[in-house]
């Protein structure tokens, strides 16, 4: 209007927010006002002539609504002025309820609804209505205070909120409506009308689909042709809406669902549509030259221009286009964008809105609020258009979008003592308690002597698989010893797995200060009873098994290697005998690492040189980050107790990750068994532990990586006892890891899983065997049996959803497979669930096994549809708003409705919008 030589008067309504005022699109900085002035409250005479008081000396020729707060006021003022109306014959039809009542009037399909200012007004229809239903203001700005009930407790709390809260745009809720959910797909139609006479502008329909967790999250908003059976139907149903509304002049932006029992009104806007008007450059390349935009101007202030409008835009269009909106797959820090500059250099890029920039914080698109940008993209090819879209969507999935600032992520695996923490949930721990269990040969096990009942062993450090080690050796008839070596956890002591029921110790002693006192302090728990062994029965016990034993005169691995846990130690051993090994350097001080590490290619891991698992490892993206966690690791108490010794810093191993365990006795080595880990990228990690697989003893794999650990062990002095080899398969072969000098932690629970494949025996009854029974030692196999007994795995469960957990229904389903055999998890009611993203947010860990291989890939499939469901748990109802992409041209900080609402809600800064418009293309039309 204004380009058209007309002055513009801003009116205000009464309680417009300042912020909603500055809300101008960049491509309207150019606008300026003839003046500026606020309606007098509740006076409209008053305010007329405040409004020709500052018009004059001109002429008011028209007076329309520029948002969705001024429709009612602009109906009266216009009225009132005597220039072109929509009247005020119906008071408020902004009124929701009101406007399905008045097209019910008319007999056409409306939704079924309730609404009123006291709960009782409603309270009927929420106890007998199907959830989910729909509470909304009964005057609102797009999707303001809208939301989704699933139960009837819900509905009355939003119900209250909204009696208590402010609108976007202004004002207080007059009311709350209640409305049925309705199901099926979402069109917009814009429409500019004069004298009654309608002219469809466009047609739009939502691309909504179910990602990460949520229902349904906008994908996007496409062009209707209006020669498709679609448009047919809404575009008669929405011209009768109108007339029922006596909207007879300027725009209107319907929303209606087209139903199994055809369409229905979902709300009428009495104005444009929103989102800045980002659209009009497509909806003019689509028409041949017109947009909604100017046909409002055309209604109101140009008669000829507005009858030459076609009745409806042309089919096909003249162009091919839609609008993208942007889905995220991750979260984090946002270091840089090359996503957007890549978008902005597409053939078809218009147009680009987003919010984030560097030092925004991303989140999983689960709605509009979590929304990371809108993209309008146009072309005379719709083949370009439709390779442009493709590729947006492959650079969200494989999250190209953003570089984000490195995450404190640790290199956890799968082991629970591995970063079992006292402040940690219990474990709930659930075994197959009546199913049919393989019935297997099991080898003979016999005594070491003749009378075990008067030996005792000293298990150093007995938790997690430790506590099975020594239940087996109490099951033998030997008396236990624990010894605690000093300054292991109180919690940890008590890392006792669920499975060990019948371990009793005979002592419970801890180590002294010197070796000479430990050893007198071990012979006086074991009184007249023989000390036959030491082990260690964890982690943290292995140093003092090993000086321990030799000091007792017992089978050991002896000191002549004074600390083999030590993985810098590990790495120069293997290498010192011509194998592949990680290049490394390690130190107490910052200067014995810095060189390595401006040289060294990142990302590098840094770790404590001793360590359980992956306690305290870390993946380091560049120097600073690296530099940060080695001060944080020498400032540490690492989990299983004692302070860092020193840091080592290695290079980033790639490749297929194997687990090896072994029993040894005399420096002879059986493989108990051989595992691979399932890693693969999800939810925006580079990768998330799936599960824990066996391989076979006759792969390609085994037969290379086998050997390696062998002379591992031998170059390490691993004579006598289990160990647990972690190796990496490279473009170079097998690189070890770290040798983990013990059995294989994760509280044994795959003893049950290994016994089934191997015939009858594990690593647990090996290590009693390396100890105390050379000749059931002796006739262990030297590898398991190839093809194994059973099939089974470990399924790590993963989390494609995050909320507050209402019940576990998922659980229950998978204690019913076939090879259910183990589910240990800390979720339960209430706990709150997140993307998993590392084993932190990990929701469980299923062992399955049967002896028909095709059961537990059904099984495994099952599980794995469920977690792609999210049907693993049922979740407390989230309080986020129904938000449609209309909503776009609110910041989120002015749809907080008030400080009581969705915690998520709450104090949440606005980013501003920063509009990117293409500066090489000309519009085509």
């Amino acid at each position: 209007m204004s380009k058209r030589g007309y002055h513009i008067l801003a009116l205000w309504t009464h309680g417009f927010s300042e912020s909603m005022k500055t809300h101008v699109p960049t491509s309207c900085e150019n606008l300026t006002y003839y003046a500026q002035v606020t309606q007098v409250p509740n006076d409209l005479l008053e305010t007329e002539r405040v409004v020709q008081q500052a018009a004059n000396p001109f002429e008011i020729v028209a007076c329309l609504a520029g948002g969705e707060a001024g429709v009612d006021f602009a109906d009266a003022l216009s009225e009132q002025l005597g220039v072109r109306t929509n009247g005020t014959d119906i008071p408020n039809r902004r009124d929701k309820k009101l406007q399905q009542e008045l097209i019910r009037d008319k007999g056409m399909r409306s939704v079924r609804q309730a609404g009123g200012t006291k709960f009782q007004d409603v309270e009927e229809f929420l106890r007998t209505e199907e959830y989910p239903v729909v509470l909304k203001p009964v005057e609102s700005a797009g999707s303001d205070g809208v939301k989704l009930c699933h139960d009837f407790q819900e509905a009355k709390d939003h119900f209250d909120l909204l009696m208590a809260s402010q609108m976007v745009n202004g004002g207080a809720v007059p009311s709350v409506l209640c409305q049925e959910f309705l199901k099926g797909k979402e069109y917009v139609v814009d429409h500019v009308s004069k004298d009654g006479v309608h002219k469809t502008c466009m047609v739009w329909v939502y691309d909504k689909r179910p990602v990460n967790g949520s229902a349904f999250v906008y994908f996007g908003c496409l062009p209707v042709p209006l020669d498709s059976p679609e448009a047919q139907i809404v575009v008669p149903y929405v011209r009768q809406t109108l007339d029922a509304l006596g909207l007879k002049n300027g725009p209107s932006h319907g929303e209606v669902i087209i139903t199994k029992d055809g369409p229905c009104l979902v709300e009428m806007n009495c104005r444009a549509r929103g989102g800045d008007g980002n659209w009009r450059s497509l909806a003019r390349a689509l028409t041949g030259g017109y947009s909604q935009v100017e046909a409002t101007a055309d209604s109101y202030l140009d008669d000829t221009a507005f009858d030459a409008l076609p009745d409806q835009p042309p089919s096909p269009f003249k162009a091919s286009g839609q609008e993208v909106i942007l889905v995220s797959f991750s979260k984090g820090t946002v270091k840089d964008t090359p996503g957007y500059s890549i978008i902005r250099k597409l053939p078809s890029f218009v147009f680009l809105e987003t919010g984030v920039k560097i030092g925004s914080t991303v989140d999983y698109t689960i709605d509009l609020f979590t929304g990371i940008g809108s993209v309008i993209l146009m072309h005379k090819d719709p083949k370009v258009l439709d390779r442009d879209i493709q590729f947006i969507r492959y650079m969200e999935e494989i999250n190209g979008l953003f570089e984000y600032e490195t995450k404190l992520e640790l290199l956890q695996r799968p082991r629970s003592d591995s970063f079992y923490i006292e402040e940690r949930p219990k474990l709930d721990r659930t075994f197959s308690m009546n199913r049919q269990e393989p019935v297997f040969k099991k080898l003979v096990k016999r005594m070491t002597t003749m009378d075990a009942s008067k030996e005792v062993v000293i298990v150093v450090d007995p938790y997690s698989t430790g506590c099975l080690v020594a239940e087996e050796i109490y099951k033998r008839g030997y008396k236990i010893i624990a010894m605690w070596t000093d300054g292991f956890s109180e919690a940890m002591k008590t890392h006792v797995p669920m499975s060990v029921r019948n371990l009793e110790y005979y002592a419970q002693v801890s180590e002294a200060s010197t070796l000479e006192e430990t050893a007198d302090i071990a012979r006086t728990a074991a009184d007249h009873y023989r000390i036959v062994a030491c082990l260690a029965g964890g982690e943290a016990g292995v140093d003092l098994a090993d000086s321990l034993s030799e000091y007792l005169g017992v089978r050991t691995n002896g000191t002549d290697i004074p600390n083999r846990r030590d993985k810098k130690l590990q790495q120069e051993l293997i290498r010192d005998v011509g194998m592949r090994s990680v290049r490394q350097a390690g130190g107490k001080k910052f200067s014995d690492v810095e060189q390595f590490l401006r040289t060294e290619e990142f990302p590098v891991v840094l770790k404590p040189v001793e360590s359980a698992g992956s306690d305290g490892v870390k993946l380091c993206h560049d120097f600073n980050e690296a530099k940060e966690h080695f001060d944080v690791l020498m400032n540490s108490q690492m989990v299983n107790g004692g302070a860092v010794p020193s840091v080592l810093c290695q290079e980033f191993l790639r490749g297929k990750e194997y687990v090896v365990d072994h029993v040894s006795r005399d420096g002879v080595h059986k493989t108990c068994m051989m595992w691979v880990y399932d890693k693969r990228p999800v939810n925006g990690a580079a990768f998330v532990y799936f599960g824990c697989v066996p391989v076979r003893l006759d792969s390609l794999e085994a037969k290379l990586i086998i050997p390696y650990v062998r002379k591992t062990l031998d170059a390490l002095g691993l004579k006598n006892g289990p160990s647990h080899g972690e190796v990496i398969m490279t473009a170079d072969g097998p690189c070890l890891v770290e040798m983990n000098c013990r059995a294989r932690g994760g509280d044994g629970n795959w003893k049950s899983l290994a016994s089934a494949l191997t015939g009858g025996y594990t690593q647990v009854d090996g290590t009693v065997d390396s100890y105390l029974d050379p000749a059931q030692f002796k006739i262990l196999p030297d590898v398991p049996p190839c093809p194994f007994k059973a099939s089974g795995t470990e399924v790590i469960l993963v989390s494609y959803s995050r909320g507050t957990v209402k019940s576990t229904p998922g659980y229950d389903v998978i204690q019913q497979l076939p090879s259910f055999i183990y589910l240990e998890t800390g979720i339960r009611k209430g706990t709150k669930v997140d993307y998993t993203i590392d084993l932190f947010t990990g929701i469980g860990s299923v062992i399955l096994m049967h002896e028909d291989a095709n059961i537990l890939a059904n099984d495994v499939e099952t599980i794995r549809q469920m977690e792609r469901d999210n049907k693993i748990f049922e979740y407390e109802t989230n309080v986020s708003l129904m938000s449609s992409p209309s909503i776009l041209n609110l910041t989120l900080a002015e749809l907080s409705l008030s400080s009581s609402q969705d915690e998520t809600k709450k104090n949440v800064k606005a980013p501003s919008h920063r509009r990117v418009f293409t500066s090489d293309r000309v519009d085509i039309f």
